[in-house]
């Protein structure tokens, strides 16, 4: 997958971060069970009962929404595969945000026109087989993600390996 975002930003002013698919979302402050600590236990809960996944590409598209700037959409059997993931994460959060599991991997985040996004798209060659995630991660990130500097504003607060 990273030579996948390597390629996609050969040609266009971008900017990535690791490959990653989110699961879930949440403001950390504010929400009394939402203290770094707390959400690495439940990240780890996550983890200790779950096994690595393959997730099958099914395109490549563009969207305007800056997140979604250049997404690989997985096939159908994504969303049910990881639709448990998802409640057993909303379920120990006292803050529902309204997050709607939508299973999709950013190839980039650039600011291009809607058709140069999608020129790139098609160029892109979809990856064969099915890709394998491996760990999942706690990140922090501004409330909204609208340009590079908030891209940079990004971190990893933990990651825990798949079994």
């Amino acid at each position: 997958m990273d030579q996948l975002s390597a390629l996609a930003c050969q040609s266009v002013m971008a900017c990535t971060l690791p490959p990653h698919i989110t699961l879930y979302s949440e403001p950390l402050d504010g929400a009394p069970d939402a203290s770094q600590e707390q959400v690495i236990d439940r990240l780890q809960k996550l983890a200790d009962c779950r096994q690595p996944v393959q997730l099958w590409p099914k395109a490549i598209e563009a969207t305007r929404i800056y997140t979604q700037s250049l997404v690989l959409r997985f096939n159908t059997g994504a969303r049910a595969e990881l639709f448990p993931w998802f409640i057993q994460l909303r379920q120990r959060s006292a803050s529902d945000c309204g997050y709607r599991l939508d299973p999709h991997l950013s190839l980039l985040y650039c600011q291009d026109t809607l058709e140069q996004r999608q020129e790139l798209a098609q160029r892109l060659p979809l990856p064969e087989g099915p890709l394998l995630f491996q760990r999942i991660s706690a990140v922090t990130h501004p409330l909204t993600i609208n340009g590079p500097a908030d891209i940079a504003a990004c971190f990893t607060i933990h990651t825990c390996s798949l079994s």
